[in-house]
């Protein structure tokens, strides 16, 4: 039976979590490492988009005065602002594992993560391929690309947020001038902020319900995956350059499924 690792890296910096990402996505393509599920989260900070052009996404001056630290992605998209309150998940795997094509395999992620949601009592429903909804509001979004054998899929539950503090970090939508009024959290909705352990098992149920052909076991990140997350830290992903967009433009282009996390425009 084909297995999925299944990891919890808890709250770790920005810029870290994104190297960390990156060395997944590269192991895994190098066959040194299985199909893997991370769970993790972020102190508040903004994520943008690889090719995003950083004064236009966010509000500098803002994210300077609040000391959040801003963070370039290796997916593309939107703008998100995140904070410990949003679970975050990336699942790196063989490029087929759930689909012919990543936007087939983005949709049955985002229909098993509904289904998921339902065990902590949240009637959520996938609204498009890529994103899941409750009582008409944004509660999930995905995204994600392929690089060579490998798939990268990552997507967000918003837990329990101040909305109003997406606002203040993100520039204004095109189409709005509120990121937060189309969004909702499962803390809204429930009353209560559930446990994020038990979030991360809902959403666990979830997959393999809809996989039962796929053993999901917990595990860890090993001594390489943190070292090269650590080296591409240094040597990239950590830098003001590369945050500032003059590495960006650099970067292959990537088959994608648009990143719609909670922060981008839908």
């Amino acid at each position: 039976m084909t297995f999925v690792r299944v990891a919890d890296t808890g709250v770790r910096p920005a810029r870290l979590n994104v190297a960390l990402t990156a060395a997944l996505v590269e192991l895994h393509g190098q066959g040194r490492i299985p199909d893997t599920l991370r769970f993790h989260r972020y102190p508040p900070s903004v994520l943008i988009g690889r090719h995003q052009a950083l004064a236009d996404a966010v509000r500098l001056d803002h994210c300077a005065r609040e000391g959040l630290e801003i963070a370039r992605r290796v997916s593309g998209g939107g703008a998100v602002y995140m904070t410990p309150g949003i679970l975050a998940w990336d699942i790196v795997a063989d490029r087929r594992r759930f689909g012919a094509t990543v936007e087939i395999g983005g949709a049955m992620l985002c229909r098993a993560i509904a289904g998921g949601l339902m065990q902590l009592g949240v009637p959520a429903r996938c609204h498009r391929r890529n994103e899941i909804a409750l009582a008409g509001r944004k509660l999930c979004g995905a995204g994600g690309y392929v690089d060579g054998v490998s798939a990268l899929y990552q997507g967000t539950v918003l837990v329990e947020v101040d909305t109003a503090a997406i606002d203040a970090a993100l520039a204004p939508a095109v189409e709005t001038s509120s990121h937060a009024a189309r969004l909702i959290t499962l803390a809204d909705y429930l009353g209560h902020a559930p446990a994020m352990d038990a979030v991360m098992t809902a959403l666990t149920a979830g997959l393999a319900r809809a996989r039962p052909d796929i053993a999901w076991r917990a595990g860890a990140l090993g001594a390489d995956e943190l070292a090269l997350a650590d080296a591409l830290h240094a040597a990239e992903i950590g830098t003001e350059d590369f945050v500032a967009g003059e590495d960006a433009a650099e970067m292959p282009p990537a088959t994608a499924l648009r990143s719609e996390l909670h922060g981008s425009a839908p």
